[in-house]
């Protein structure tokens, strides 16, 4: 069975969005800093996708993690 987005509680959706806002804003760091470093190296970033993909996935699961994180003290910083 599949839920739908009206269907969550508004807690249930506002960690998914801090997950998924911190995961891509992560991810485009981590991204972002790999190709900088090829570049910088005066490497083709093209050449390394693969460096750059793991990296990218790394960044992303960073995000993924540290988005309900942050949510959770965001809400403990309001409640005060």
């Amino acid at each position: 069975m599949r839920m739908r987005w009206s269907e969550l509680d508004p807690g249930t959706q506002s960690v998914l969005r801090w997950t998924l806002a911190s995961a891509l804003i992560w991810g485009a760091g981590f991204a972002a800093a790999s190709v900088m470093g090829a570049l910088i190296s005066d490497v083709n970033p093209l050449e390394h996708l693969g460096p750059i993909g793991v990296l990218t996935v790394i960044g992303i699961t960073v995000g993924g993690l540290v988005g309900p994180l942050a949510r959770g003290l965001t809400e403990l910083r309001r409640q005060r």
